[in-house]
């Protein structure tokens, strides 16, 4: 799955530090991938109304939910080494939309879990 034009206007060029346009515009972040399924699925996902900070037991289940299947996680995700550096624009994104109760940890539980299956 790559990424399309809405993904980049609402993901990528707002949350993300570590997108670069125009390279490697075909690697998806885990969020990334969550956030596209949610959007297929008809879920509203709406960035202008995220903007809730997350708490540290939002942010430990997201990591549970979504971290530990992202292509990124073993060798180049620095904010899974010691939650310094900063995460991807698909965490930031989903863990605002969590924060503001656009969307429930359940939503990406099952989000999730239908990605794996599908792949």
């Amino acid at each position: 799955m790559g990424k399309n034009k809405t993904l980049i206007q609402n993901l990528c060029l707002p949350y993300c530090a570590y997108y670069k346009p125009g390279k490697n515009e075909e690697l998806l972040c885990r969020g990334a991938e969550l956030v596209d399924r949610l959007m297929q699925a008809g879920r509203s996902v709406e960035p202008e109304k995220a903007g809730a900070k997350p708490g540290e037991e939002t942010i430990a289940l997201i990591v549970g939910t979504m971290c530990k299947g992202c292509a990124f996680h073993d060798h180049d995700c620095d904010f899974m080494e010691d939650r310094q550096a900063r995460p991807c624009g698909g965490f930031v994104l989903l863990s605002e939309l969590v924060a503001s109760g656009q969307i429930t940890i359940d939503d990406l539980t099952d989000c999730a879990s239908t990605t794996a299956n599908s792949k």
